[in-house]
Formats: structure tokens, C-alpha cells, sequence
């Protein structure tokens, strides 16, 4: 494959809600582009991009997959991405490393929820975006709905540049609004009828008064002329995007393609390549400008395994260029990085490159320790740039290996796979003495399962976690434990007084001595703390760590031979339990904020859903035809909540969440959970 020059290159991120056509629509491009000699297939297994596996068996993309079209002398790079809200991760990451965005809707569908995030991913990024209205020759496709919902949800300024030509309840084929021609389905030019003309009209007005909008020059021209010259026009177009001031809309098949030729035409004319763009900002807040001829940068963007090579590390170059093998810095990790093996990537294949070029997309392979957001550079360039802002995990689960021993290179894997995929978490949790494994839905959590089977041979399989419950207390109390044996020989003496007041929630815990006279000598003052925080990570209640605790000792006795720190550490131990349980012992839940997007039609289920798991709706907001729900639920009733959602939404509702505070549990909760804990340790 030939080099471009940075005008020459474009790269596009296809997003949108889970099957709407992105993978058809991006197959259907490169084979009109001439990339493939036929369509390729997400249904018989056949599309360049749904090349794996996985995707395959599922008949979804579960990651971004790199596709080329090569169009009127332009190099188009095809991220397509998945709609499954679970890979989003992979969806944020295209964008960030795209000129532009192509939002993807269903002709009979509309916007859905899928289409209002990613939607909101290209706002929060600044990015140019397209839209494209997919089965407009369904029978039940219904374009003007379409366009209505994307104009009232997204933005006033989506204006068609192709829409359909309606004969009666039936598609007959597609206008083109900049060409002012119209299409039969097979690409045969057809008369253009009356209604066609009457809406075109309408569309032109409102798209050469968005284009003259655009600056100061292009606005006198238009009001001194009522209009604007096709160059003027074009030029208008071409800022208002950049400017996400227009949203050009396309429209037409994916399978047959049917109109794919004048939607490469458009990302041509309507997306500006990366050399105009404003730039890569950087941890300092400065910006990396996409200079072809300024000091090589490079970010990160997505890491993958390839069965043949290994890792591959995904680039966008932003600035600069790199020929053969060339020594680069990692500018997080501070060391060096060799840059030999890269390539074009085309679904599974990879095509050679000789150079790297401001605005290119890149996949390295063989680098030692580069991976998602890491800033690749010349060592003296001095930047390092901001990282991607990825979505946190809203599913949680424990994991194990399925066969004793491969504990060690489980975690191996589980901390590589992290690395890859910022959205997946891997940790030790300590106070619940699980692994567990954090992502985007049960979903992402299983694949990962299957990837980190192919790159440890680790066989391990998902569970409920354990909830992280903490203990306290809800007044003060007061006792004391006399800890004595004797057995021959020297013995064990140690006697205290130990007093428990509560402390505000979140104060942790405090310990302080009021011993006079020397009833418990100064050098077992520090034995008897050291019991007491032994205690704390084990509650009588639970066995939860204990928090918001003031523990005092205030009297004793001691032996002058038998007493010892041990003596003095069990008996402060046992003491402080047996003084925990007359303070009313009280068991704290952690509570997570979740905010749930889901359409209107669904609210009602929804809440009830929460509600039945103990939730406390906070609050409603109105998003277009979608309705956020904020609600506080705890959580331990929210395992498997992406599959439920899924179900009750018929998949087109989604959640965040984020950890809130701890509160009590009910009494009724209490009681079982206590009864559980005494039953498992007897």
C-alpha cells in the first residue's frame, strides 16, 4: 500500500447502539471502495471486521476492529466499533483517535440509547460527527421519524444530504441533496419527483444558511446574495462540521450497499483531515499541534492480541513522522521503545508499512511495555499527552482458577489483561480475601474470561463476591476480660478494662489509655492496643473489618510475674468483643449511586426493579425520549444488574455507577447475615 500525505488521510470511528448495521455499513464501504472483491458478511461469518471468534459466535462486534478504504485518492481508516454498551471502552477509544465520528442509526428504530451515548462520547470530545440512517428500504422504516428524533436528541443542525425517495409506502431509491440527483436502489438515475423537490428545498435553505454561519466572510456573502456559490457552500460545510455547528445525514443500504458511494464522498468533503484539526491537548493543558513536519508523538489508543504476533499496540500519530526502525520514548514509563514491526491493519491483515504519518493510524507490534494511553515520542519533545477518559466498571465479580495452583499465573494474566483494556479492573481485596474482576457489563467479564484463557492457558470462572460490610457501633458500652491460665511453669496474666464509644461514620479508629495508679503498667499499653486493632479486621458481627470505633482502656491488673504482652493482647481482644456486642453492634453496606438510562416506556419496570432490590430513587431527568433515573442501591443487590437491566429494557436501557457511602443495613439483613457468619464458623 502506497504512503498518503497527511491531507490524504481520514480516519472515522462507526459507532452507534448495538445492531443498527455498523459492521454491514463498514463492510458495504470497503467493498464499493474497491477494498474487497465481495461483501463481506456479518451473518455467514464472512465480514473483514467481525473476523474473530468471538464475534462470530455472538453476531456482535466485542471490540474495534481497522478497516481501509482507499477513495478518490484518500486513505479512509474504518474503526468499527461495538454497540454493546459493555464494550464501550473500545468505542471511546476510536473516537479519540478519529477525525470524525459516523453515528449510526436503524431506519425503524431511531435514535436509541446506544445512539445518545455515543452520541455524547463525540460531544465530550469535540469530535465532527456524521450521521447515517441505516434499512431505509425496510417496510416499516420510517425516515422523517428518524430525522425528527435526531434533530429534537442530538442537535437542530442534522440536515440530510441524502434521503431516500418514498413512492407511496416503499422506498424507491435515494436524493442526493449536494448533486440535486436522485437514484434508484441499483445506482440508476431517476426523475426526481415533486414531494423530493419540495423537501430538497427545504434542506438546501436550511444547510446554505448553517454553511454561511460559519464565519464572518461566507455570512456578508450570503447576505448580500441570498445565497452562496457551490465552492462557498462547500467551504461553509466543510468549517460548520469541523465546528460541530452541522451534522450532515446520509442515508441508504448496507446490505445490498446502496448508497455508500455518497457517503465516501461526503467524509471526503465534510471531514476535515487530522493536519486541520485543533490538535491533541497534554497532561499540562498545552497542545500538540498535527504538525507533519514537527517532532514525532504518538498516543496509544487500543491494545490487542493477535494470535501471530502477540500484543498490538494500536497509535494514532498526532504529530511528526517515523520511517523503518526507529527508537522512540515512552514518555509515562520514562523508558525506551523500538518501533520495527508496524503495520496497516485490514480485519486480520496486516499490510507492511514503511513510514508513520501525522494522522495515521498505526498497529506496533513487539513493543516491551507500551500500552493503552501511553504517549509515544521523541525523548527531547517533552509531552506527554492528556489520557483517554475512559468509563469506570460497573459489573464486579470474583474469579478463580479452575485448577488449584495456577493462582499466581492467573493474576500474571489478569494484570496484563488490565493494561490492555482500561476498563477492566483486576485487584486483591483484602477485607472480603477475594480476587475479583471489575468491567462494563457480565458480558465484557466472560470475554475477558476467553482472552485470558488464550494468552495464560488459565482456565477460571466468575462468582458472586463477597460484600465488603464494615461493623460499628451505635453506643457507648463498657466490660472487661480477665485472660489467665495456668498451666505449670510460668503462666499468662492479663486483666483490662476497655470502654467503646462511637465515632462519626468515616473517622476510622481511635484508641487512648485513661489508666491511673499503673492497674495496667505503661509498657502493656501498646499490647493492648495492637489487640484491639487484631480484632478490628475481624467484627463479631460478620466477620467485617470494624470502623468508627474509639476504644478506651481505663482499669486492669497485672501479675508480676505472669503478665506478658500476649496475655495482655488476648485478653484486650476478647474483651473488645465481648464489650462490641452490648454497643449495639451495627452492620454498614456499602451504598452505590447508579444513574440508569433507559427509554420512557421502560421507567416503570425499571424502578420497580429497584425498588425490589432496596433501592432509593433519588431523583428523575428527562434526556429527549429517554428518562435517567438516579438512584442509591446497595450493593449487594446488584450482581448480574446488567443482565437484568438488558432483559427489562429489551437491551436498550444502560448504567453507571459509582461507589456513594456506607449506611446500616435493615435489622431483618442483620440478623441473617449474622446467622450465616456463626453458622459457617461453627
Amino acid at each position: 500500500m502506497k504512503t498518503y500525505t497527511p491531507d490524504k488521510l481520514r480516519t472515522i470511528a462507526v459507532c452507534g447502539h448495538g445492531s443498527v448495521g455498523k459492521t454491514s455499513l463498514c463492510d458495504a464501504l470497503v467493498f464499493r471502495s474497491g477494498g474487497a472483491e465481495r461483501q463481506g458478511s456479518v451473518d455467514d461469518g464472512t465480514s473483514l471486521f467481525d473476523y474473530t471468534s468471538e464475534s462470530r459466535d455472538k453476531k456482535h462486534s466485542l471490540t474495534s476492529t481497522l478497516g481501509i478504504c482507499e477513495w478518490k485518492d484518500t486513505k479512509i481508516n474504518l474503526i468499527d466499533t461495538p454497540g454493546l454498551t459493555d464494550f464501550h471502552g473500545d468505542t471511546i477509544a476510536a473516537i479519540s483517535a478519529s477525525d470524525g465520528a459516523l453515528l449510526v442509526m436503524d431506519c425503524t428504530d431511531g435514535v436509541e440509547v446506544g445512539t445518545f451515548k455515543t452520541w455524547k462520547y463525540t460531544e465530550d470530545m469535540e469530535t465532527p460527527c456524521i450521521l447515517w440512517v441505516n434499512r431505509v428500504d425496510k417496510d416499516n422504516a420510517d425516515f422523517e421519524r428518524v430525522l425528527g428524533q435526531a434533530r429534537e436528541m442530538l442537535s437542530k443542525a442534522v440536515i440530510p444530504f441524502v434521503f431516500p425517495v418514498m413512492e407511496g409506502d416503499a422506498c424507491r431509491g435515494l436524493y442526493s441533496l449536494i448533486d440535486g440527483k436522485a437514484f434508484d436502489l441499483a445506482g440508476k438515475p431517476i426523475p426526481v419527483p415533486a414531494s423530493v423537490a419540495e423537501k430538497a428545498e427545504e434542506y438546501m435553505a436550511a444547510l446554505v444558511e448553517q454553511a454561511a454561519e460559519a464565519d464572518e466572510e461566507l455570512m456578508e456573502q450570503y447576505f448580500t446574495n441570498d445565497t452562496l456559490t457551490p465552492e462557498e457552500l462547500s467551504r461553509g460545510i466543510s468549517i460548520s462540521v469541523k465546528n460541530r455547528g452541522l451534522f450532515p445525514l446520509f442515508a441508504g443500504v448496507s446490505s445490498p450497499a446502496v448508497g455508500q458511494d455518497l457517503l465516501l464522498d461526503g467524509i471526503l468533503s465534510c471531514v476535515p483531515p487530522a493536519v486541520e484539526s485543533r490538535g491533541v491537548q497534554t497532561i499540562s493543558g498545552d497542545t500538540v499541534p498535527p504538525d507533519p513536519k514537527g517532532p514525532f508523538v504518538a498516543r496509544a489508543f487500543s491494545t490487542k492480541l493477535d494470535r501471530h504476533v502477540g500484543e498490538m499496540v494500536y497509535i494514532r500519530v498526532v504529530s511528526g513522522r517515523a520511517e523503518g526502525s526507529r527508537e522512540v520514548h515512552n514518555m509515562e514509563k520514562n523508558s525506551g521503545e523500538r518501533l520495527g514491526n508496524y503495520y496497516y491493519m485490514h480485519g486480520p491483515n496486516r499490510i507492511d508499512a514503511s513510514a508513520m504519518i501525522c494522522g495515521d493510524i498505526i498497529a506496533v507490534a513487539k513493543l516491551k511495555g507500551t500500552f493503552t494511553n501511553d504517549t509515544l515520542a521523541e525523548k527531547n519533545a517533552g509531552v506527554t499527552l492528556a489520557p483517554i477518559v475512559f468509563p469506570s466498571p460497573v459489573y464486579r465479580a470474583a474469579i478463580a482458577p479452575k485448577k488449584r495452583g495456577e493462582e499466581d499465573k492467573m493474576g500474571v494474566g489478569l494484570n496484563k489483561l488490565a493494561t490492555m483494556d482500561p476498563t477492566f479492573m483486576a485487584r486483591m481485596e483484602p477485607d472480603i480475601n477475594q480476587t475479583t474482576v471489575s468491567g462494563m457489563g457480565e458480558l465484557h467479564l466472560n470475554t475477558m474470561l476467553n482472552r485470558l484463557k488464550d494468552l495464560t492457558g488459565v482456565e477460571a470462572e466468575i462468582f458472586k463476591p463477597r460484600i465488603a460490610y464494615h461493623e460499628t457501633i451505635s453506643k457507648s458500652a463498657q466490660g472487661s476480660y480477665k485472660h489467665k491460665k495456668q498451666s505449670g511453669g510460668r503462666g499468662q496474666y492479663g486483666h483490662v478494662f476497655l470502654r467503646l464509644d462511637p465515632l462519626p461514620r468515616g473517622t476510622g479508629f481511635q484508641f487512648a489509655s485513661e489508666v491511673v495508679g499503673g492497674t495496667v503498667p505503661t509498657k502493656f499499653i501498646p499490647a493492648v492496643e495492637k489487640g484491639v486493632l487484631e480484632t478490628l479486621h475481624k467484627g463479631p458481627v460478620s466477620g467485617s473489618r470494624v470502623v468508627d470505633v474509639k476504644a478506651v482502656v481505663y482499669d486492669g491488673s497485672s501479675h508480676s510475674v505472669d503478665s506478658s504482652d500476649m496475655a495482655f493482647k488476648l485478653a484486650s481482644s476478647k474483651c473488645f468483643q465481648d464489650v462490641m456486642m452490648q454497643a449495639g453492634p451495627t452492620l454498614l453496606e456499602p451504598i452505590m449511586a447508579l444513574e440508569v438510562t433507559v427509554p420512557e416506556e421502560f421507567m416503570g419496570d425499571v424502578m420497580g426493579d429497584l425498588n425490589s432490590r432496596r433501592g432509593k430513587i433519588q431523583g428523575m431527568e428527562g434526556q429527549g425520549a429517554f428518562q435517567v433515573i438516579k438512584a442509591l442501591v446497595p450493593e449487594a443487590e446488584l450482581y448480574q444488574y446488567t443482565s437484568t437491566l438488558r432483559s427489562l429494557t429489551q437491551a436498550r436501557g444502560s448504567f453507571s455507577q459509582d461507589f456513594s457511602h456506607y449506611e446500616p443495613v435493615p435489622r431483618e439483613v442483620q440478623d441473617r447475615i449474622q446467622a450465616e457468619y456463626k453458622a459457617d464458623e461453627s
